[in-house]
């Protein structure tokens, strides 16, 4: 996903413009008449920029997903922690609660981020759980042998 971010960066800053002045340069009629091939270039560039902001939001939202699930593994894999330490990690945010923010997101439940909830949601979820399943293997074993 840092990956990911990082390409779309790069293409978006290969461009000479925005995509918000594109939008603004989209509404004067006068620089970019109706049917002209001006305006119809300006409308194709915007399009490719609003798929990689998509990307970009996708990338950025994973990757924040991605670092709760971190915190909670890690979390699951302390044994020994202060106290105080642990409640201040046990009380950020968690998957479950992220995940359903997201769906209850206006954006998000309208579909216009459908894809980013189904990935970070199902492919991300799948992951921590798998995580998570492994860490507990890990202290049996850990607890079986001692």
């Amino acid at each position: 996903m840092k990956l990911l971010l990082d390409i779309v960066i790069s293409a978006l800053d290969a461009y000479p413009s925005t995509l918000r002045q594109d939008v603004d340069d989209l509404m004067d009629e006068r620089l970019y008449p109706r049917f002209s091939n001006r305006r119809h270039a300006k409308i194709q560039v915007r399009g490719e920029k609003e798929v990689l902001h998509h990307f970009a939001l996708w990338a950025k939202t994973s990757l924040d997903v991605l670092e709760v699930i971190d915190r909670e593994i890690s979390l699951e894999r302390q044994t020994e922690m202060e106290e105080n330490e642990k409640i201040d990690m046990e009380n950020m945010p968690g998957f479950d609660y992220i995940i359903n923010s997201m769906e209850e997101d206006e954006g998000f439940e309208h579909g216009v981020y459908h894809t980013i909830l189904r990935y970070c949601s199902d492919v991300l979820g799948s992951l921590r759980k798998e995580e998570l399943k492994q860490v507990k293997r890990e202290k049996v074993n850990t607890n079986s042998s001692t």
